[in-house]
This record gives C-alpha cells, structure tokens and sequence, in this order.
C-alpha cells in the first residue's frame, strides 16, 4: 500500500508522518510533500494508492490538487485533514468523493481504520482483471511517453510482473505495450511538427523519446506511411 502526506508546515507533516506511519498496514510504504506541487509531481512516479491531505495550501490548494490528480490518473483515493471546522468544505469534499473528511489533531485509531478500509478495497495482485492497476500504468506511461519506458521499468514501479503488465495492456488497449508507447510518441511528434516548424527533426524525436534520428524517422514512417519532413511539409 503507497501512502502521499501532504502539508505545507513541516512540523506538523513531521507528526503526521510518525502518526500515519504508526497507524498504516503492515508493509505500507509512505512518502509526504509540503505543498500540492511537490505533490503532483510525486504522484506522477509514486502513483499512490492513497493520499492524505491539508487543504490549505499556498498557490494550489488540496481541492485543485485532488481535481488534477483525478483528471490526470494520478491517484483516486483521498483522505482529507484539516483544523477548520467549515460545513461548506465537508461537503465539497464528499462531492469530490474523498474518502473520508477528519479534523486536525489526527486521532491515530480513525487513520488506522481508515487505512485499513482502503487498504482492503485495494485489487490483488493476482487477479486477473484488474482496471485500477490498468489505469496506473496507462496513466504513467501518458505522463512519462518521452523518457525511456520498458515493461521491466513499469514492473518494478508497480510491483507486478512484467507478463502481467504486458498482458493487462492487451485486454485493455488491444496493443503491446510497444505499439502503445510508440503509437503515444508518434502523435505527440505530429503536433510538434505541425507547430513548431523551425524546430530541427532530431530534437523533435528527442523530446518524444527517441535520441536516434534515424530510428525516429523509421518509426515515423512505420506508424504514419511518411517521413517527419514529409508530413511536416503536408500539414
């Protein structure tokens, strides 16, 4: 089980590390963040199976971190702390579907239960269909197309088997892996190239994952049926 903490006061993440710490199932791994930024882009490689969060927070509060988290597939489970009382951010929070609303200062035994309940809803490993583990993966590989992807990659982040991964792929996109990754690079190479038009072809395939001209440009073709340059002077 992945936990995220989020607090903009050092002191009291601090507290509600040891406290949350102390609390969580055996084996739960816990990372924190002091504002919604660091959060964020936590998220994007932790993919936490649960995030406990202030709301207020300078710049982005947890409202808006939550709403980009969700909208991003970066987590979906939240669990919120605040010290103020307010009827109004209750049941904003219950529309954001969090699971569960507590008032600072944490009582350790609420957390532990609430961890617990997560904790048991959380899919097996071994089960043989598996959509939130589906979209973790499909999330993080939208998010991170550009840097160097592999299934043994994506298995150790997830601590699932590569087979696994590969085959969960096919029952939910109906392509490899590979196709997938490739299929994800050459469309955002097509955008670039039809908006920045200076920009040189080999920088084009650097920034979508491929540091090789030549291997980009055979993809492209591959996946497209013209070169970059052909399709940048068509479009």
């Amino acid at each position: 089980m992945r936990i995220l903490i989020v607090d903009d006061e050092p002191i009291i993440l601090g507290g509600l590390v040891k406290v949350i710490g102390g609390a969580a199932p055996v084996g739960a791994e816990i990372r924190e963040a002091g504002d919604a930024f660091e959060a964020l882009q936590i998220m994007k490689e932790y993919m936490p199976d649960v995030t406990v969060t202030d709301l207020h927070m300078p710049e982005k509060n947890g409202f808006e971190m939550m709403e980009e988290a969700k909208e991003n597939g970066l987590c979906e489970r939240f669990i919120i702390l605040t010290g103020h009382d307010d009827f109004e951010y209750a049941r904003r929070a219950l529309r954001y579907g969090v699971v569960d609303y507590l008032l600072k200062p944490v009582d350790k035994e609420e957390v532990a239960r609430l961890l617990s309940q997560v904790n048991r809803n959380l899919p097996s490993l071994d089960s043989t269909d598996c959509p939130p583990h589906a979209k973790r993966i499909l999330a993080y590989t939208r998010l991170n197309y550009m840097n160097d992807l592999s299934l043994d990659h994506l298995a150790e982040l997830m601590h699932l088997h590569p087979n696994y991964i590969s085959s969960l792929f096919k029952k939910v996109t109906g392509d490899t892996f590979v196709n997938y990754l490739n299929t994800t690079r050459i469309k955002e190479a097509q955008k670039l190239l039809s908006l920045h038009r200076d920009l040189p072809v080999g920088e084009i395939g650097r920034r979508v994952g491929y540091e090789n001209k030549h291997y980009f440009n055979k993809v492209f073709k591959k996946y497209t049926g013209s070169t970059p340059g052909a399709y940048r002077d068509n479009h």
